[in-house]
């Protein structure tokens, strides 16, 4: 069996607190990509997930929630993290998990989902790549998604293009992530 042959897992990581966030809609769309294409994955909820301040101290002096998602992350081969934008950049609790787990990301390929209020708060998905490019040498993915307000209709993405971007986004993570492993 060659590389390309080998079944690959991407996580997921919903990084909003609310629980009827439209990231948690984007990454629910993403999951239920990866399903219809027998694509192995987990989806860490950072809404579900008792989640810790991070403050330098070794990964197994935190709780079994966050050891869990580390090993999670270190056994998969590639990434889509649904990052909410507060403040034109990336939330507060998806920086601090991904301060006490990245290191199980590293050199591994990621994509990101942006979710935001405004049409060029997209930008603020520069910051994530950044921090993961430079802490461990992630590997960004495009294109990104972005999803802002009227991408969406109550619960329902509305916008054609968001799907159109998830599906290649998969492919490009698949293709890359098969690759890297």
């Amino acid at each position: 069996m060659n590389n390309n042959e080998r079944e690959i897992k991407i996580v997921l990581i919903q990084g909003s607190l609310g629980k009827n966030s439209r990231t948690v809609l984007i990454i629910n769309e993403i999951a239920r990509s990866l399903s219809e294409k027998q694509i192995l994955h987990d989806t860490i909820d950072l809404a579900s997930i008792k989640l810790e301040f991070c403050d330098g101290r070794p990964l197994e002096e935190y709780n079994d929630d966050l050891k869990q998602a580390y090993q999670l992350l270190k056994d998969a081969d590639g990434y889509i993290i649904g990052m909410p934008v507060y403040q034109y950049s990336v939330s507060g609790p998806l920086k601090n998990f991904l301060d006490i787990v990245s290191g199980a990301m590293k050199e591994k390929p990621f994509g990101v989902a942006c979710i935001s209020g405004g049409i060029r708060s997209y930008l603020a998905s520069a910051d994530l790549m950044k921090i993961l490019s430079f802490e461990v040498s992630a590997i960004p993915i495009q294109p990104t998604i972005h999803a802002y307000e009227d991408d969406f209709s109550k619960d329902t993405i509305v916008n054609k293009k968001i799907y159109e971007k998830i599906e290649k986004l998969i492919e490009n993570l698949v293709k890359i992530s098969r690759i890297n492993k």
